[in-house]
Order: structure tokens, then sequence, then C-alpha cells
């Protein structure tokens, strides 16, 4: 077995898990991770950050996240829109009283078939946060694309 970061041949074990040396010099590249004495600091593509800061991410930070579990994760009620059979909105309420959104989708269809589905997400308090539009390009019937933008 070759020899662990300690020298020694096997596992390497610490009883209390990672220990940082303290150093002044924050992390010099993203996904950098440093002790400064008394916090960490980290490290992303926006700068140098301290995790415990108290003003949590930046809004920068947050979108970069991987966010599929967002909406898996919702307390929610979800009301389902129908125009001829056909569903033309979803909206995503934060309550069943339906107080304050939290998502819209919105759908057109062109002679049938859906060809534009808007999505608008709210933030915590109820206000427009960004609104991201698919256009649907057909070719013989069939989806050849869909263009996205989000604005």
């Amino acid at each position: 077995m070759p020899a662990t970061p300690n020298r020694e041949h096997g596992e390497m074990l610490l009883p209390d898990g990672l220990i940082f040396e303290p150093t002044a010099t924050p992390p010099t590249v993203a996904g950098g991770v440093r002790f400064n004495g008394t916090s960490f600091e980290f490290k992303d593509t926006a700068g140098t950050y301290d995790p415990r800061s108290g003003s949590g991410l930046s809004e920068a930070q947050h979108t970069a996240l991987d966010t599929l579990t967002h909406e898996i994760a919702e307390n929610s009620d979800t009301v389902v829109t129908r125009s001829s059979g056909q569903v033309v909105s979803v909206v995503v309420w934060t309550d069943s009283g339906h107080t304050q959104k939290i998502r819209e989708t919105l759908i057109t269809r062109s002679s049938g078939q859906v060809s534009v589905v808007v999505t608008k997400q709210y933030d915590g308090a109820g206000a427009l946060l960004n609104t991201y539009t698919k256009t649907i390009t057909r070719s013989s019937g069939q989806v050849a694309s869909i263009a996205g933008v989000l604005t």
C-alpha cells in the first residue's frame, strides 16, 4: 500500500478530521480553503469570502449553485389551468391560500403545438426575480430545437 500524506503505510487516521494550520494568506485558487487563525476563508470564481460572515451567499454565488433540488424541496401549492383541455399555465404558490407566487409557467401554442414556454421566478418578497423564455422550433412537426433566454 502506498504511503499516505502522514508518510505511514495504510489509512491516515486523524481523531479530529482535517486540521488546518493557521495562515494569514487567503486562498489563491477557486475551490481553495484556508484557516486564518479565527475563521475559514473560501475562494470561488467571484472572489474570497468568509462563509460565516452573516451575509450568506451573494446572488451570483447562489445562481451558480446546482439548484435542481429547489423545486423538489418546496412546500407549496400548485395550480394547473387548462383551456379547451390543454394546459396553459402552472402556478406554484407558497401556500394553499395563494398569498404569494413562487413560480409561474405560461404555455403558448401555435396550430395546437407548444411554441413558447415562459417561466417567471419570484423572490421571497413576491417580486419578479427573472423570466426564462423558451422558444420551440419545429421541423416536419418534430421539435428541432429549444432556445432559451433568461431576462
